[in-house]
């Protein structure tokens, strides 16, 4: 309801907030009360009152977060358990998040502790009305989540990683902003173009599957297509010629590296000076939940002739542990593997029969050393 009189009602919204006022006769009044209340023009309240109902406000929300299970509740996952829906937390939270469990719990708060001060002036109203909510998953070390966002794409996100998108994708392009790595399963929807901003480059799509590793403390992006077509542009140069993926197709972007190309597409080379970007193609004839790249949706690590560096990494992110490797021969050295609910000594243990290593561990920190 408070959307609503904003002005920041979805029509599904005001759809399903129009059924539900049908089918309880007595929430109509309360609907024409709030909409009066938000309309008047109300003297200004001394700084007691103001604070007095904010305490008010906040004892309810309190409570309210005792009492509903899915109160700003989130999904996560550790190594071994299998993926679950995740609930999105927004950075500019509603009052409540469950409308049904609120006015049966609280109507007579909504009127006099929610709508009273936000009628303060029809200036203020203005100003909330404008304001987009900005909907952010944030998923730590050692766990994934998957996600379904407001247009029917599932998102499927990794460890140590951040996603964030405005509302409700009602504008003309779906864009979301992600730190980290994300899998998409994205709705085909030709009117509105689905944008994946990262740090370094921009990924388009229509309707397709693909995995993206972005991290912003790693010097590259990775972007692999499984199905489909993807549309990859150079943030840094923007005059670029812009790169299609294929499907099995793997591109890898140098933030830092010297331009270089190394594909050799003649649309590519038209400005081979411009950025640097490899695209390699996927092993073929394998099943999805055996590509490297995409194996961690399916809750496996697995790694594909990847330095040692490169995979204490994964694990440090995949098990929530700093790795850190002693000795430089033993950092550059190429490993092929997987784990799937093996613990972190075991794994330990296991790639210890591909390369001889001592290890040490103190706290949350495990120290590779040379044998």
């Amino acid at each position: 309801m408070s959307k609503k009189i904003a002005g920041e009602a979805s029509p599904e919204e005001l759809e399903l907030l129009e059924e539900m006022i049908m089918r309880n006769s007595d929430w109509k009044a309360t609907a024409e009360t709030l909409q009066e209340l938000w309309n008047s023009e109300p003297v200004k309240p001394v700084a007691e009152n103001t604070q007095k109902k904010e305490d008010a406000y906040l004892l309810h929300i309190s409570r309210l977060k005792e009492t509903v299970n899915d109160f700003e509740s989130a999904t996560e996952m550790t190594p071994g358990m299998e993926m679950e829906e995740a609930q999105v937390i927004s950075i500019r939270k509603p009052f409540y998040k469950n409308w049904i469990t609120y006015v049966a719990a609280a109507a007579a708060i909504v009127l006099v502790i929610m709508i009273y001060p936000l009628a303060s002036s029809k200036e203020k109203v203005q100003d909330i009305a404008a304001i987009k909510p900005l909907n952010e998953i944030t998923v730590n070390p050692g766990s994934r989540t998957k996600m379904q966002l407001p247009d029917g794409s599932q998102v499927w996100v990794n460890s140590g990683s951040k996603l964030t998108y405005d509302g409700n994708f009602n504008g003309a392009t779906r864009e979301v902003q992600l730190d980290g790595e994300a899998f998409f399963e994205v709705v085909k929807d030709a009117a509105h173009p689905f944008i994946v901003h990262t740090s370094g480059i921009d990924i388009k799509v229509l309707g397709t599957a693909f995995d993206v590793k972005a991290y912003n403390s790693e010097p590259t992006i990775e972007a692999t297509l499984i199905h489909g077509s993807i549309e990859v542009i150079n943030k840094s140069q923007p005059g670029t010629p812009k790169i299609m993926l294929k499907p099995h197709e793997k591109l890898v972007f140098n933030k830092f590296a010297i331009p270089d190309v190394k594909d050799q597409r003649a649309d590519i080379k038209t400005n081979p000076d411009a950025y640097s970007y490899n695209i390699k193609p996927l092993r073929e004839n394998i099943a999805d939940t055996s590509i490297t790249e995409t194996a961690w949706v399916y809750n496996k690590l697995r790694f594909e002739d990847e330095k040692f560096s490169d995979v204490a990494l994964k694990m440090g992110r995949w098990y929530n542990l700093k790795i850190s490797i002693e000795n430089e021969k033993l950092s550059n050295f190429r490993m092929s593997g997987s784990f799937v609910n093996e613990t972190v000594e075991e794994a330990l243990r296991d790639l210890q029969f591909l390369v001889p290593f001592n290890y040490s561990i103190k706290n949350n920190e495990i120290k590779i050393l040379k044998k």
